[in-house]
């Protein structure tokens, strides 16, 4: 994911701000973003390299789905490779099912042998996955063990709340939650990837348990809502109907974006399609008026 010289930074003595012209600025890139697979969702969200995400939502909601479902898409359109480090979903069996189902939109239970196999051959090519003894690396150990090469350019944590904490004892929760996202930012930014973190909201009253979590409901800062590029929830309003049936539905609500090219504030309607285990988009069907109404 990283160049080989990418931690030698200048010693914190060499760290000295300075005065520049517009002239002077390096010239940086613009910002290119990826095809998510969702045509729906072209000039109103997406993601791009160099930049910080961050994805909530209550636990069960869909949220490693949906985001997961995202990121194999774009690997499929870009030929890019995905590291993740997850420690609630295991790599092996429950997120190589998944990404099976991703790959032959069908659910594993009824894959061939050959659609397993190409299933199976897409990940080996373009996933790699973070292990560590205890399932608790710091963020730290997290950047280190993602210099894995240039071809892979994004960078999953899922969930947060899994890490070890590098936190000073002098060190209050905001102050090491600032440091954490600024230090996943800075590499984002320096390496031309994308790091999104995954992370449940905290407990809520029970008077909002029905409403979908914003950022500020990440425990421990205000620092998860100010300092990310760009910001998502996973909801779902309720998990079966009036009449006792699975509902499948969820909403996919973009919170916020720092930059135009990502675009803008929105919210989309998700449906998991059972027969292909796979999110799509969908129009909910209007209610009707009840009689008498205007």
């Amino acid at each position: 994911m990283i160049d080989d010289n990418v931690f030698d930074f200048p010693k914190p003595s060499e760290m000295k701000a300075r005065l520049l012209a517009i002239s002077e600025m390096p010239k940086c890139e613009p910002l290119k973003p990826w095809y998510s697979g969702f045509p729906e969702w072209q000039h109103k969200m997406a993601v791009a390299p160099g930049t910080l995400s961050v994805c909530t939502g209550h636990p069960g909601n869909g949220k490693s789905t949906l985001m997961g479902q995202l990121w194999f898409n774009t690997a499929q359109a870009h030929d890019i490779g995905i590291v993740v480090a997850t420690f609630e979903t295991r790599p092996v069996p429950q997120y190589e099912k998944m990404l099976r189902q991703f790959h032959a939109g069908v659910p594993e239970r009824d894959m061939t042998d050959l659609q397993i196999a190409l299933a199976d051959e897409f990940i080996e090519e373009h996933y790699r996955f973070v292990v560590h003894p205890r399932e608790r690396p710091n963020i730290t150990e997290i950047i280190e063990c993602s210099a894995v090469g240039g071809k892979y350019r994004v960078l999953v944590i899922d969930p947060w709340n899994r890490l070890e904490s590098q936190r000073n004892k002098n060190e209050t929760e905001t102050e090491y939650i600032a440091w954490c996202l600024s230090e996943l930012r800075l590499f984002a930014v320096q390496n031309n990837v994308h790091v999104q973190i995954i992370a449940h909201p905290a407990k809520r009253d029970i008077r909002y348990r029905d409403e979908f979590p914003i950022l500020e409901d990440i425990s421990g800062s205000k620092h998860w809502d100010n300092l990310p590029d760009q910001g998502f929830c996973v909801h779902r309003p309720s998990f079966v109907d009036e009449n006792g049936n699975r509902r499948w539905d969820a909403e996919l609500h973009h919170l916020k974006s720092r930059f135009e090219e990502l675009g803008y504030p929105c919210s989309f309607d998700m449906r998991l399609n059972p027969r292909t285990w796979c999110f799509e988009t969908f129009t909910k069907p209007k209610k009707k008026p009840k009689r008498g109404s205007e």
